[in-house]
Parts: C-alpha cells; structure tokens; sequence
C-alpha cells in the first residue's frame, strides 16, 4: 500500500509524532513525579512511625512517672497522718498534763493555807503548841485553861 496522496499527511505524521514524542516525555516525567512521590511517601511513612513509636514511648514514661508520684504522694499523705496522729496525742497529753497541773496548784494552795492554819494555832492558838527550833517537833508545853 502506498501512502495517501493526501497533502497534509506528512505534516498530520510530523505532527503526530510530535505529540507522542510528547506524550511519552510527559509519561516519563510523570513516571518520575510518581516515582518521587512513592518515596516521599515512603520517608514520611517512616518518620510517622517513628513519631508513633516516640509517642508510646513518652506515653509510657509520663504513665511511669504518673505511677512513681501517686506513689511518692500515697507515702507523703501516710506521713502526714501519722504526723496529725502525733500532733492529737501530744496536744491530749498536754491538756492531762495542764489537768494535772491545775489539781496540783489546788491542792498546793490548800496544803499551805492548812499548814498556815496549824503554824497559826500552834505559834498562839488554843492548842499549846510551840514549834521547836524549826525541826518539824512539835513539844507540848502544858495545857492552857483549867484542867
């Protein structure tokens, strides 16, 4: 078969093969672009798993941290309970204490007012005692009034 008589079919050839000459650089270039793109997509598929695995691994270390302060924070509060148990004993200790205090005072303050009665009777009361040189003896020296 011979070629078309028709004028323009060498340019309509020249012309087609243009375009797939530029169709085929076209493809070559998208071919790349698509190439380029996987391994971009490669990269960035790494780097969010590893961006996954650093966030497990921070997850698990503020877990761990979460865990050790609940913990320092459970013996900081038993500390302090067993101080405020101390602190209630103490404060109910003292209070016996003033308690017993306060009795002593009373019966000081008794002690000396009835020892000052009997230093009273006995240094010119009715009894006839004298005290004997500071000793604490008590000598009689006779009955005052008839007898």
């Amino acid at each position: 078969p011979s070629p078309p008589s028709d004028p323009f079919f060498p340019s309509q050839i020249t012309e087609t093969t243009l375009e797939v000459t530029q169709s085929t650089k076209d493809l070559d270039t998208a071919r790349g672009t698509v190439g380029a793109l996987r391994r971009s997509l490669q990269t960035l598929e790494i780097d969010l798993e590893a961006l996954r695995n650093q966030n497990a691994g921070l997850e698990a270390a503020l877990a761990e941290a979460e865990a050790r302060a609940g913990a320092h924070l459970a013996q900081v509060q038993l500390q302090v309970s067993a101080a405020e148990a101390e602190l209630r004993d103490v404060r109910a200790q003292l209070q016996r204490q003033n308690e017993e205090h306060r009795e002593l005072l009373g019966l000081k303050d008794r002690l000396e007012a009835e020892i000052a009665t009997y230093r009273q009777l006995l240094e010119g009361g009715d009894g006839g005692f004298r005290w004997a040189g500071g000793t604490g003896e008590r000598i009689r020296c006779g009955a005052v009034g008839g007898g």
